[in-house]
């Protein structure tokens, strides 16, 4: 068996999450669904908007391409490779289409499974056609000369981290504030019982701020604000580093992964505030933090792959305790989230969670490069 891990499965799954989360979003009001109104046979709708029939058939076709490849790149015969990931696409989009009659609001439909159907087949079309041109063995060949055996998972990290900025982050590239979000759910799970008394602090209302008022009053936070934005650039940096073998290869990674990360952090603005907004994040500390993050990742160049993986570590933990240090806002949040513009482009929230998520997926790929027995051989200069 290949010691290669394809990028391919962790993305199909990305891609399968995102579509099962914008499938039955908002997730809450569940219900079991009365006998008269719950079928097999899924109802024709009468009326179609035209956004929803985009929105169905293309939906469907990242995860049809991607997962083909995947089966493709474990050495699946293509015929067998196309019908499996035909199969498991339209199974999934007829059990989600189900599902719908459980959540309020959401309506299942006949066309939409066709469409969601459809749109699959176009993308384990566009997959074949692919590896017909000899494309997929390509990037074999070349991804045996520019990456470890094991850099599945870190090059789908990198792959995803940009969604992560479309939603705002409290400050630029500062992913990873999962502690008020998780102490608001733990105060909605434990409501009514004894233990909420311990989550909540004797004023409610400072729920989202009791953790870094001190830090905001202090003459440091000048100086967190650019750590953190400087740790939230080195972190895929080091994730970079870690996977790459030619130093060539690193330097064009490490330059991409920087204008990246600026433009994204642009884009999101533009779309969610209006065009003119579109750097209004540009402070002189976040421009410190860019300049130290990327300034920081130079020497990486030249590192063991195993030193980069350690040094991700250290940045990915630092990072995590300076974001928490950061203030959140949740009437800003509630503003984005209710604002119909930015809605799309953040999958109805779920970006907001690839940021809040990837700095701990990222802690765990790089632990284990860490910690792994495989060669840690010098950098070569070129591939």
């Amino acid at each position: 068996m290949s010691l290669h891990r394809s990028s391919a499965w962790p993305l199909s799954w990305a891609a399968a999450a995102l579509i099962v989360y914008a499938t039955l979003h908002p997730m809450a009001g569940w219900h079991w669904p009365d006998s008269h109104v719950f079928s097999w046979v899924l109802p024709k709708q009468p009326n179609e908007l035209m956004d929803d029939v985009v929105a169905n058939l293309l939906g469907y076709l990242p995860l049809g391409f991607i997962l083909c490849l995947a089966h493709l790149r474990s050495r699946w015969q293509a015929p067998w490779a196309a019908l499996r990931t035909l199969a498991l696409c339209v199974a999934l989009s007829y059990s989600l289409e189900l599902l719908q009659f459980t959540v309020p609001g959401r309506v299942p439909s006949m066309s939409d499974w066709v469409l969601n159907s459809l749109g699959s087949a176009w993308g384990v079309l566009g997959a074949i056609t692919v590896h017909a041109l000899g494309l997929v063995d390509a990037w074999h060949r070349l991804r045996e000369r520019w990456f470890i055996p094991q850099a599945g998972h870190g090059l789908a990290l990198l792959s995803l981290w940009p969604l992560g900025l479309l939603f705002p982050p409290p400050l630029p590239l500062g992913q990873g504030q999962l502690w008020p979000h998780l102490r608001i759910g733990l105060v909605e799970l434990t409501r009514d019982t004894p233990w909420q008394a311990w989550l909540l602090p004797e004023d409610p209302l400072t729920l989202w701020s009791s953790v870094h008022a001190r830090v905001v009053a202090s003459p440091w936070i000048d100086g967190v604000e650019v750590l953190t934005v400087a740790a939230g650039m080195l972190a895929p940096l080091c994730v970079a580093c870690a996977v790459a073998r030619p130093r060539v290869l690193r330097i064009a990674m490490l330059s991409g992964l920087v204008l990246i990360g600026v433009g994204m952090s642009a884009l999101s603005s533009a779309l969610n505030f209006g065009p003119v907004h579109a750097f209004s994040w540009v402070t002189t500390q976040a421009m410190a933090g860019l300049l130290l993050g990327a300034a920081a990742a130079v020497p990486m160049v030249a590192w063991r792959r195993r030193t980069c993986a350690a040094l991700g570590v250290g940045v990915v933990l630092t990072l995590v305790v300076l974001i928490h240090l950061a203030p959140p806002d949740a009437y800003y949040a509630q503003t984005l989230q209710a604002w119909e513009n930015g809605r799309f482009i953040r999958f109805h929230g779920l970006s907001r969670w690839f940021g809040i998520l990837w700095p701990y997926v990222a802690l765990a790929w790089l632990l284990g490069r860490w910690w792994g027995h495989e060669a840690d051989a010098p950098v070569p200069r070129q591939a």
